[in-house]
């Protein structure tokens, strides 16, 4: 009679590299994964009951703490979502606005990830840089929202408040010194071979598996799957914009790395083209259209963006009332965790932080 070799391991919800409360059950075979299961559900907080219970506007500030590292991406979906219930449209301005912060956003969300997938797998200088860079765009974002976290900015029709007066030279700096920092995260990590172990060939994801797992965003595209919101299915004028979609086809775990780096210099790119469309406009023009009904007709929509993570929306429900009938959350990261047991089994135990890392998890819309 052979001897099981087999045992079972929890890593979470309280583990280092868990990046929020959650749990992954491994079954192992010495060093290799041989079976896994995530466990969901110690997050949630009953976001879609709440909603409801909600007037439309008392929920822009509420979708803001869905996600903390990418709060104003969820409010402008709310918002985005409202908009089709009220079936009202927003200024060229407020257009070009909330893509200009919704780029920033992108971008801070991905100096996070970095920073954080980085220490996971023994870079710990990488803590320092990305967090810096992280730095400069959100002093951005504060000196147009008035906030570094949980903004508050969209409303219904518009935004909050215009372009400040000094925001041109505050974009020139910080872009400026961004990029140079940018060139140094590729020196410091792609020159070092042991990022390069950890991550190449390690997770690997056909576009295949991508697709039939429903995997989103920079996740989706490091797979070979050519899909963003943005270009696809195209809102707020972004089909006005000329911008690259980053794609790979390797689909491990450093694509998904160079996918997201990518996309941090397409979305500075983004910003400058608004930019330059916002200065054709008239200062007087409107940033917000004030000519919203008190309750919007009975009815369904489902609108959605591309956030940092992929497809993120919401399906709202009308019967007419000032707050939503029914309200559902799309969330990216919700798709993505699907394929992470499938990713880690066969591999050895140390591959988890780096897999794990690249799939780039929030807990806060994933559980909502």
């Amino acid at each position: 009679m052979s001897e099981k070799t087999e045992m079972n391991l929890f890593m979470g919800p309280q583990h280092p590299s868990m990046h929020g409360l959650w749990s992954l059950r491994l079954t192992i075979d010495g060093e290799t994964i041989v079976g896994g299961d995530a466990q969901i559900g110690y997050l949630h907080r009953g976001y879609e009951k709440l909603l409801t219970n909600r007037s439309y506007e008392q929920g822009i500030p509420i979708c803001d703490r869905l996600c903390y590292v990418e709060s104003h991406s969820w409010s402008s979906a709310y918002t985005h979502s409202i908009e089709g219930i009220y079936q009202i449209d927003i200024p060229e301005k407020a257009q070009l606005i909330r893509i200009l912060t919704l780029e920033m956003q992108r971008i801070a969300s991905h100096c996070l990830w970095l920073a954080a997938m980085s220490v996971d797998i023994g870079a710990l200088t990488m803590l320092i840089y990305p967090m810096n860079a992280r730095e400069i765009i959100l002093n951005m974002l504060e000196a147009i929202t008035g906030a570094r976290m949980t903004y508050n900015y969209v409303r219904i029709g518009g935004v909050w408040a215009d372009l400040p007066v000094d925001i041109e030279k505050k974009m020139q700096d910080g872009f400026s010194e961004f990029s140079r920092l940018h060139n140094e995260f590729i020196d410091l990590l792609e020159e070092a071979q042991i990022f390069r172990i950890r991550t190449q060939g390690i997770g690997v994801m056909s576009k295949e598996m991508a697709m039939n797992y429903g995997t989103v965003g920079p996740v989706a595209r490091a797979s070979g799957v050519d899909f963003d919101v943005r270009r696809d299915d195209p809102y707020w004028g972004y089909d006005k914009l000329k911008f690259k979609v980053p794609v790979r086809t390797e689909g491990d775990s450093f694509a998904r790395y160079r996918v997201r780096l990518e996309e941090m210099q397409e979305s500075i790119n983004i910003c400058w083209q608004v930019w330059d469309k916002y200065n054709e406009l008239k200062a007087t023009d409107s940033f917000r259209n004030m000519d919203v009904p008190r309750r919007p007709p009975a009815g369904e929509v489902y609108r959605r963006i591309e956030t940092g993570r992929g497809e993120g929306g919401f399906y709202l429900v009308s019967d007419g009332k000032t707050n939503p009938y029914r309200c559902r959350i799309k969330s990216p990261v919700f798709n993505n965790l699907q394929v992470l047991t499938p990713l880690v089994i066969g591999g050895k135990l140390a591959d988890i932080p780096a897999v794990m890392g690249s799939i780039d998890l929030c807990v806060g819309d994933l559980d909502r």
